[in-house]
Formats: structure tokens, sequence, C-alpha cells
């Protein structure tokens, strides 16, 4: 994923008459989804750090999002590997970082320092767990949040990925803030863009509101365009019609602070 880029000067535009402005949000979709990630990518340093922890091999189950940022990262440090069933999310990754399909392609004598899984609901398999060997730290992303249902809990296997390995050091990465059903980047992201809507409706003058909703991931992995996915995101994450001046960009900055990620140990 890219970095923020420098906003446009054409933000405003006239609406229908002279009278009503069309407002673009300078922040766009992918500065969300970078952002969310962002946050996940910094626990998980932070955890590390707090733990003087240097992994000088780490692997990585999972590239989509979190999974890149946390690689892109840690290979300036040592080696990295990422394992991900989808060859497509590959181009998100540092060209330093060793890529694999599955957790099969590994030598099973292989170690790393670090293991990091990102693959929250249906993810990592006992059988493919077998295939490796236990690591000095072992920490796995809790795909549920502050508004998880008991479905989608008692589908939850993070608590038995982290027994699975006796690892001197073991947590998971669990983010909240926003009472989304699951802790997914894109969940978040969503839920920051369809806030900031629905508070922006509620500012005087303002007419109507609208958030760049796609079913991204669809593009991604059922279409596996990962060009278009990456165009898709660059829109405007919301759109204003309004009589006044409105801005957009501090309401999405406000929903995406109150996202909070954290290394839960047991």
């Amino acid at each position: 994923m890219k970095n923020k880029k420098t906003p446009k000067s054409d933000q405003i535009e006239p609406g229908i008459t002279s009278t009503v402005k069309t407002i673009f949000s300078k922040t766009t979709v992918e500065d969300i989804i970078n952002t969310i990630a962002d946050y996940k990518k910094n626990a998980v340093l932070k955890y590390l750090s707090a733990n003087n922890i240097q992994p000088s091999h780490t692997l990585i189950v999972g590239t989509y999002l979190t999974g890149a940022k946390i690689a892109n990262d840690l290979v300036k440090r040592g080696h990295v590997t990422v394992v991900d069933i989808h060859p497509q999310v590959k181009s998100f990754l540092d060209s330093s970082v060793t890529f694999k399909n599955s957790i099969y392609e590994l030598n099973i004598q292989q170690t790393f320092d670090l293991i990091v899984d990102t693959t929250g609901l249906g993810g990592l398999s006992s059988e493919e767990m077998n295939h490796l060997k236990a690591p000095e730290v072992f920490l796995a992303e809790n795909p549920t949040s502050d508004g998880s249902d008991e479905m989608i809990k008692k589908i939850d296997a993070t608590k038995n990925r982290l027994e699975y390995f006796n690892a001197p050091f073991i947590g998971q990465i669990f983010t909240e803030g926003l009472n989304t059903k699951t802790s997914g980047t894109m969940s978040l992201a969503v839920e920051v863009m369809k806030n900031s809507m629905h508070e922006v409706l509620h500012k005087e003058g303002v007419l109507y509101s609208v958030s760049s909703l796609d079913f991204y991931e669809r593009i991604l992995f059922q279409e596996k365009d990962t060009a278009k996915f990456l165009k898709t995101i660059q829109r405007p994450a919301i759109v204003v019609s309004s009589l006044g001046k409105i801005d957009p960009d501090s309401i999405i900055e406000k929903n995406l602070k109150k996202i909070y990620s954290k290394i839960l140990v047991e």
C-alpha cells in the first residue's frame, strides 16, 4: 500500500447551482486503510520493542493489508518470509520479502524467531501449524472486535492457535473502538466511512453525503485485479453536498482516532 498522497487543490466544485457546493474529502479510502493497518503494525512493533525482541527471521502468514504492513517494516531489520494463498497480493510487498503460496513450500526444518498469523477467520489449520517449528515469539491477530456477535466469537480460533506453540512469548493482536463485527482492516475502514458520512449529514446546511463504499475485497480476491483494487481505493472517502463549508477530513480523523490496537497477553 502507498503512503498518503498530497491532497489535491480542487476539493470543492459547484453543485447543481452555484448555491450548492460539492466537497470532496482530501482523505482517500486508501489513506484510511493505511492508517488502520499502521495501528496494528505499530502495536506489534511496540510489543517487540518492550520485550527487547529483535527477530532476524520472521514468518508472516497472511499478506492482505496488515500482514503486508508488518512485513514491509520488519524486512528492514532482518529476513522476512510471507505465506499467502492469493498470489496477487505479492504486489503489496517489498521486493526484499520472500513470498510463498503455501506453508508446505517452507522447509520443515526451517526455524523462525517470530511468527505472525494475520489470517483471522478460517486461517491457519492445525495441520499447517504442525509443519512449523515453535518460534520464540508467536502473535496471532484476533478477528473479533468490540461488536462481534456470538456466531463470530464461536468460530474464532485465536486461543487455540496461541496454545498450539509452546513459545516463550505469545500474544494476540486485538483491535477495537468502533463496535465493528470484526477487527478486519477493511471492516474498520468501511465503518469509519459510514460513521463519518452519518456525522456529516447532521451538520447544518448539508443536503446529503455519500461515502466511497464498495466491495473492494471482491475486486482483489474474486476478480484478482490488484491494479483495479489500488485504483478504486484512491477515491475520496467522503463527498458532501452542502450550502456552506464543511470539513469532512476532520470528521474522518476523529473516527479514525477511536480505533485502538494492542497486544493482549494472557
